[in-house]
């Protein structure tokens, strides 16, 4: 049986959301790995790597963060599959010769990319993020938006900048955690309420895709 390892915070920008549903459908064994636990590499078959109020920006990026894109090069040497989900993305990124910047705001939305290149990334997505990556010169680049690239590839690494996890509860749950202002999330919210099964559908065809076997 295919053994799953998530590593994400253990009580912030934890929730599975419709990678747990996908999960549960393959009958995968799922291992959460927690970053406060200060973990070794997990015993997995593949890795997925969520969000974190942490960043990996230049000028930006603390000593754990740092580890984190060492930790993660280091499972890419193994060739095992990687997919990185927004903090995720970005530390794939700086792990394989990408860059990450700090914008000027955060962006909250829930639209659909630019310069799309797999069928499985169409349709509109949450996006949550305060950092920018440049995906490496190396990788395949597979959909932008205006400020930033949205997701890249290398060899068996993922990186999405979307959070393809995400529900409107769980927006809703992350919103008022970060005591952000309602009116700055709210439509994302109403994008995913109003298209739950729809998002969670194109999100479960995504991990299909990244993870075929």
């Amino acid at each position: 049986m295919t053994r799953i390892a998530v590593l994400s915070h253990r009580d912030v920008a934890h929730e599975l959301g419709n990678l747990e549903s996908w999960i549960d459908s393959r009958g995968w064994t799922l291992d959460r790995v927690y970053r406060e636990d200060s973990p070794t590499l997990p015993n997995a078959d593949v890795l997925v790597v969520l969000g974190s109020p942490t960043s990996v920006a230049d000028g930006f990026c603390a000593a754990p963060a740092a580890d984190e894109i060492a930790w993660v090069g280091e499972w890419l040497t193994s060739s095992r599959p990687y997919l990185g989900i927004c903090f995720g993305a970005q530390v794939l990124a700086r792990s394989t010769g990408g860059s990450v910047r700090r914008m000027d705001r955060t962006h909250r939305i829930f639209e659909s990319f630019e310069g799309v290149r797999e069928d499985e990334l169409g349709g509109r997505w949450a996006v949550w993020h305060e950092d920018a990556i440049t995906a490496p010169p190396t990788g395949d680049l597979l959909a932008t938006m205006p400020h930033a690239h949205a997701a890249f590839r290398v060899g068996d690494a993922w990186g999405v900048q979307p959070h393809i996890e995400f529900t409107a509860d769980i927006v809703e749950r992350l919103g008022r955690r970060f005591d952000v202002d309602e009116s700055k999330w709210r439509r994302m919210w109403e994008g995913l309420r109003d298209h739950e099964d729809d998002h969670r559908a194109r999100a479960h065809r995504l991990l299909d895709r990244v993870f075929p076997n």
